[in-house]
């Protein structure tokens, strides 16, 4: 594929004119910028970062569900159901 002619030079003009600018709004070495980068978050960013370090210190335990199922294994009632594995497994595969 060649890329010549007219959308070209377009092209490299509108990168020329870019670096133009660049070059002349450096600020010298003896110069100070004028203004500073500020970042501010929007009142909705606050709200959510109490919540937000909430999720991350929960726990992934349920220490209910562990009792029950403690429970049931001690008892030798735990019953494990073998169709609901296996449609779980097959459900991965199928999608």
């Amino acid at each position: 594929m060649i890329i010549a002619g007219k959308p070209m030079q377009n092209v490299s003009k509108a990168y020329g004119d870019q670096n133009q600018v660049t070059k002349n709004s450096k600020v010298g070495k003896n110069q100070s910028a004028q203004g500073k980068d500020e970042f501010i978050l929007s009142s909705g960013a606050q709200e959510f970062g109490p919540n937000l370090n909430s999720i991350r210190n929960a726990s992934d335990v349920r220490p209910e569900k562990v009792n029950e199922f403690s429970g049931k294994i001690n008892n030798g009632t735990y019953q494990v159901d073998s169709k609901g594995v296996a449609e779980k497994m097959l459900g991965n595969y199928t999608g």
